[in-house]
């Protein structure tokens, strides 16, 4: 299922130089998911065509000259009837102090006031107009179903910089994604580690896996748009980390080692319920690593190892009382046998086994496996993005936690 699969969300677009990125935003909803509907108004249309909406979105685009013309009075009622989300990208300052007002002289004021919809502004302006007292004063006016993302620094169409220019697309549709995600983790403390570990044999060699990450970030944001407050325990990973957004708190913590990795964990775990171990973690280290390079002509032939700590073994005694998520990537056929032994001796609540066979997973946008549950259920995810794959996971990480909930 698409992250906004069954949302309607209209989209308003007003006269700015940057109305043209609205396109950009209009596609990404769309491949979401959303039913987006447009509505340009009159300054908007000098920028960018309704035309290209109409064929980004697949639905009509509404304009002042259509919502004027005979027929079309009950437009504005239409367009607001059963919408989520209503965002406004970009907000001009004019618009913002209309909506400030409760103004409707226009089709999107209109539509704004004939909707009962979160609402979500994206202004974007030179920063002296940005930074103006009447437009900061509009903002703290605005009633309290509306959001506001602040725009970012950077070059403006002025070739100024400064504070005014439109979001990246990335960043708006996570706080859409937020404002129409449940939120069932609020005010939940959520551990996530993601990524590989390192083991050096000496400065410049290491003992590592292919583990990019990517699922454990996946995670990390999928329980931000949930609300959570969320502790992302990251070893060595090209990743950024995901972007803040909403009312949840992300804090990273980075290490190297599988030791690094279990002390920032154990460290992590106060005031959390649930601890989700996606990261992949080396079971073995030199035993007698070179604190110098070792050169190529006296490399050992035979490279004598020791056990790492397994995390989750090591942390059973801390993790009573909360949900612990584990994963295992397997080349065998048997997952559901593979999942199940791993699960019982990791003493988890839930794990996901994923086939690597032939390199498959690592690396990857998307994911596919089955999710082993403690009651003897494997439930087969098909592939799918590792953010949907993260939303399936969480689902059961959510029911568990209501269970845990109802017993106290």
């Amino acid at each position: 299922m698409q992250l906004l699969e069954g949302k309607k969300v209209v989209l308003g677009v007003t006269g700015g130089v940057s109305a043209y990125k609205a396109c950009f935003l209009a596609r990404e909803l769309v491949k979401l998911g959303a039913q987006v509907v447009p509505c340009l108004t009159e300054n908007a249309c000098r920028f960018v065509s309704p035309l290209q909406f109409e064929a980004l979105t697949q639905s009509v685009a509404l304009t002042d000259a259509s919502f004027f013309s005979s027929g079309a009075h009950i437009a504005h009622v239409e367009a607001a009837r059963g919408a989520d989300l209503l965002v406004i990208a970009p907000a001009t300052a004019n618009t913002i102090a209309k909506c400030a007002l409760g103004l409707a002289d226009n089709c999107l004021t209109t539509i704004v006031l004939a909707s009962r919809c979160p609402v979500l502004l994206v202004p974007a302006m030179h920063e002296a107009m940005w930074e103006q007292e009447q437009t900061q004063r509009n903002l703290r006016a605005l009633p309290s179903r509306f959001r506001v993302i602040e725009p970012e620094f950077g070059e403006l169409a002025s070739h100024d910089v400064g504070v005014g220019r439109f979001p990246e697309v990335s960043r708006i549709t996570d706080e859409v994604i937020y404002s129409l995600s449940r939120k069932d983790f609020e005010g939940i403390k959520v551990v996530v580690t993601a990524g590989p570990t390192r083991e050096h044999i000496d400065p410049v060699r290491v003992i590592t896996n292919p583990s990019s990450g990517k699922m454990g970030f996946a995670i990390a944001k999928a329980l931000l748009y949930r609300g959570a407050d969320v502790t992302l325990v990251c070893g060595p990973t090209y990743l950024k980390p995901p972007s803040q957004f909403g009312k949840g708190r992300l804090e990273m913590l980075r290490c190297e080692t599988a030791v690094q990795m279990l002390e920032a964990t154990r460290k992590a775990l106060n005031g959390a319920r649930a601890l989700i171990m996606t990261a992949a973690v080396c079971d073995e280290r030199p035993k007698n690593p070179s604190p110098e390079k070792i050169k190529k002509e006296k490399l050992p032939s035979v490279l004598e190892l020791e056990r790492n700590p397994d995390i989750l073994v090591s942390l059973k005694g801390e993790l009573k009382g909360k949900v612990v998520v584990g994963f295992a990537a397997e080349t065998g056929k048997d997952l559901v046998s593979l999942g199940t032994k791993k699960l019982r001796s990791k003493g988890c609540d839930i794990l996901f086994v994923n086939s690597v066979a032939e390199g498959r997973g690592f690396g990857e946008e998307e994911n596919e496996g089955i999710l082993v549950k403690k009651d003897g259920q494997a439930i087969k995810v098909e592939r799918r993005s590792k953010l949907e794959v993260a939303q399936v996971i969480l689902d059961m990480v959510a029911d568990l936690l209501h269970q845990e909930s109802r017993k106290q």
